[in-house]
This record gives structure tokens, C-alpha cells and sequence, in this order.
């Protein structure tokens, strides 16, 4: 038995196959917006130089409750190498005293016990306490490198915690702020990033399916002759 068709004035504009794919294709122009604004605020901060682009060494850090193992002479490193650290109670704290604009930051140490939670807290102009609002853990990129994604802010100072679980060994050479990464990394998802960009375009889809489903319910059917 053939479908009934619809009068004109309840059939839907697009079909949900069409709807879906206008959903995806506005995803992607979204994406491709949002990369080429990041790339235009991200040069002009370069341009004016107020974008640092430095590797800093642990002696230009100020650390906290994270001390080298040669200010103590009871502390015995693992092996000869200068760098090695070693965290003194559960909250460890190194601090880079600047302002800038900051996309990413990496932390270059290896540790020698799991150091548990690695994060990096950040201040915004005016602001003088680290708060937990403020706080981007680290994803592990490398062998000793955890970068920390700010997604690009003008900071006044941050703060890096190499461990959360005190009495930990770490080979630390210090961090590196904005290291250069190729142009295009820009526009390529992240895992949570792929996640939403995949699952976003669906549920609102099906959210507006849902939403015109109750409100054809809700009309009336026009009386018969």
C-alpha cells in the first residue's frame, strides 16, 4: 500500500540524510574557521613580538619543594648527569616568571617513579593565584615530553607541577615555550577533538529530528470536507 504524501506545508525542508550532511559540511567550515583565526591572531602576536619562542633552562626557573640533587649533600643522583631533580614533599612546583602569548608549552624530564598527575596552571593579566579553573594537563608526546595545549592566551606567569606524589627522581631540563610545530597541525583533530567533531553533527540532528517530530505532533490536523 502506497505512503500517503504529505501536504506541502508539513513536509520537512530536508531529509535527514540532507540535514546530516549539512550538519557535517558546517562542521568542517567551522573547523577551518576557527584554524585560520588561531593562525591570524597567532602571526600577529608573533609579529609584534610578544609571542615567545625560547627553551628555558632549569637554572632561569624558579622551583619549589623541587630541588637538583646537588643542593643537598646527603641526596644521591642516579647517575652523574647535572639535571637530575628531586621532588621533596606531594605538590613540587616550578615557576616561569614572564608574560606572553602561549600556544603550547613542554616540560622536557623523565622521571624515574610514575609521577602521577603532570600539570601546568597559567595566570591571566591581573591575576596573582594559580587556581584549578586555570589548569591543562599534560598530554605525553615523547620520551621525557609532556606538552601542555593553552590553546593560545596571553598569560602573565605559569606554574608547572612535574609530579603529584613527592620523593621522585626526574632527569629535568627544563621547558620550552611555543615550540615549532608544522603550519597544518593547526587543523588536524586531536583524539577529543575527532570525537566531537564526528558526534556533535549527529546528536544535533537527531535533536532537531526530535524537536520537529513533537512539534508536527502538536498541529492540528486541518478539518475534512
Amino acid at each position: 500500500m502506497a505512503r500517503p504524501k504529505l501536504p506541502e506545508s508539513k513536509r520537512p525542508l530536508f531529509r535527514p540524510r540532507q540535514l546530516l550532511l549539512l550538519a557535517y559540511l558546517l562542521t568542517i567550515v567551522l573547523w577551518l574557521v576557527r584554524g585560520l583565526v588561531g593562525s591570524a591572531v597567532m602571526i600577529n602576536y608573533k609579529l609584534k613580538g610578544e609571542m615567545p619562542q625560547q627553551t628555558v633552562a632549569p637554572a632561569e626557573l624558579v622551583t619549589e619543594s623541587f630541588a637538583p640533587y646537588s643542593s643537598n649533600q646527603w641526596w644521591t643522583p642516579p647517575d652523574d648527569d647535572p639535571n637530575w631533580y628531586l621532588s621533596t614533599d606531594s605538590d613540587p612546583h616550578i615557576y616561569w616568571q614572564g608574560q606572553g602569548y602561549l600556544e603550547t608549552v613542554r616540560l622536557y624530564a623523565e622521571h624515574q617513579l610514575p609521577p602521577g598527575g603532570v600539570a601546568l596552571y597559567y595566570l591571566l593579566p591581573g591575576q596573582t593565584d594559580y587556581t584549578e579553573t586555570q589548569k591543562v594537563y599534560a598530554n605525553v608526546t615523547g620520551t621525557g615530553e609532556y606538552t601542555f595545549d593553552l590553546g593560545g592566551r596571553w598569560v602573565t606567569g605559569l606554574r608547572i607541577d612535574p609530579d603529584s606524589v613527592g620523593g621522585v627522581p626526574t632527569l629535568f631540563h627544563g621547558i620550552e615555550l611555543n615550540p615549532a610545530t608544522p603550519w597544518y597541525d593547526r587543523f588536524i583533530p586531536n583524539g577529543g577533538q575527532w570525537l566531537l567533531l564526528l558526534f556533535v553533527p549527529t546528536l544535533a540532528v537527531a535533536a532537531i529530528a526530535l524537536v520537529g517530530s513533537l512539534l508536527h505532533k502538536e498541529e492540528p490536523d486541518a478539518p475534512r470536507d
